[in-house]
């Protein structure tokens, strides 16, 4: 009888905790500007950071816009889950690598750290190549990238 609770139990807590999805710990909201050929909006959300989770929440005017979450696929709420490569290719550029999206969200360095400028207020990045033409700055906490042959502009401003 012990042994069947145990088990019941023990089932039970694998099953509710085990396959869950992990929720970013560090959650902090932003002024969210998106203009790719995709998206155009501007707006505030949340940017959820955790251990090899980054989870992006847009709203507009109270209702929930745009949910997606990037782990070892990309997954948006209203589409299922991509590829990291697919989903460059279907919102941004397939041009990029597969995480410089997360990392921008991070506020981390892209493109392995090309020709990255160290400032007092952070960093930034110059990228020229045949397929993009990108700025990229981060500066306490505020983000810009800039990608000017894709028309892509993205800017997360803390509130």
């Amino acid at each position: 009888m012990y042994m069947r609770i145990f088990f019941t139990l023990w089932v039970s807590l694998w099953l509710l905790g085990g396959c869950a999805m992990k929720k970013p710990a560090v959650s902090q909201p932003y002024v969210i500007v998106f203009k790719t050929p995709q998206w155009r909006f501007a707006d505030t959300g949340y940017i959820r950071r955790g251990d090899g989770v980054t989870e992006l929440e847009v709203f507009e005017a109270g209702q929930r816009l745009l949910r997606l979450q990037i782990a070892k696929t990309v997954c948006v709420e209203s589409e299922g889950c991509i590829g990291k490569e697919q989903f460059n290719a279907r919102y941004l550029s397939s041009a990029y690598p597969g995480n410089l999206f997360a990392h921008v969200l991070r506020g981390e360095p892209i493109y392995a750290k090309l020709n990255l400028k160290t400032t007092p207020e952070g960093f930034e990045q110059a990228i020229q190549l045949p397929e993009a033409d990108i700025v990229y700055r981060v500066e306490n906490a505020k983000v810009y990238f800039k990608d000017r042959k894709n028309h892509i502009l993205i800017k997360l401003k803390p509130i």
